[in-house]
């Protein structure tokens, strides 16, 4: 009876050894935490699991119990951005290309879209739509300033993310934009003294700064998120309005 418990306890400590360390949701958390921001900043080329591992505050070797190799963060990293859930933390998480697809393309439609704007194509243009798609772009990129940084960063540098969003959904917000600025000043509700193009640009490069990059600056004005997008809303709507239906 004796030597079958010391079998049984033998056992288990190999089955535990093969396992690995125990692992925690918690810290597959932080660890798609820290390789949102890490990837954000450096790009999926130059990020080092040493630095993922430093800003989630484990040793180097504690990725690779997550994750199966390096290129697994970028998906933990864009679930961590779109406000998915992880998969459970129960065993490495391996890359796989046709799934990073499949979230991005979620991430894409459930998190960037913009129905006013849309809408705006279509309908009649009236004096309150420049206000409202400008409102709503304004939102978007405060709200979804975490999923764009990161989309914006790894896809100049991932064939898939670029495909479907620097060539897809981001070329499509860019050009609903402008057309709606162009029907706009058709009707008489934006300057024609202006380029179209560039004056689009300009108000969303603004906003964009404003929305995004302002919380993480060095030296950032000296005013909260409601004053920021106010200002924001408002210089955009005085640039581009027609002075004559104003």
């Amino acid at each position: 009876m004796n030597e079958s418990f010391i079998h049984d306890k033998q056992k288990k400590a190999k089955s535990s050894s093969r396992r690995g360390p125990p692992r925690s949701q918690a810290k597959l958390e932080a660890i798609a935490a820290a390789a949102r921001h890490v990837l954000s900043t450096n790009g999926p080329r130059l990020t080092q699991v040493a630095d993922v591992a430093r800003a989630a505050e484990v040793a180097a070797g504690t990725i690779y119990v997550y994750v199966a190799e390096k290129e697994a963060l970028i998906e933990l990293a864009l679930l961590h951005a779109a406000r998915f859930d992880l998969p459970h933390a129960r065993k490495p998480i391996k890359f796989r290309a046709a799934r990073l697809k499949k979230t991005a393309v979620r991430a894409l439609d459930e998190r960037l879209n913009w129905p006013a704007l849309k809408a705006a194509r279509q309908a009649p243009p009236g004096p309150d739509v420049l206000s409202v798609i400008l409102s709503e772009t304004y939102d978007m990129l405060s709200r979804e300033h975490q999923l764009i940084a990161l989309l914006d960063r790894c896809s100049k540098e991932n064939v898939i993310l670029e495909r479907l969003y620097t060539k897809g959904r981001r070329r499509e917000f860019l050009q609903d934009f402008e057309s709606c600025i162009d029907r706009l000043a058709q009707a008489g509700y934006v300057r024609r003294d202006l380029d179209i193009a560039a004056a689009s640009r300009a108000v969303l490069e603004m906003m964009v700064w404003m929305a995004m990059r302002r919380p993480g600056d060095t030296d950032p004005p000296r005013c909260d998120d409601a004053a920021a997008r106010h200002a924001s809303i408002e210089l955009a709507m005085s640039g581009l309005a027609n002075a004559m239906n104003a």
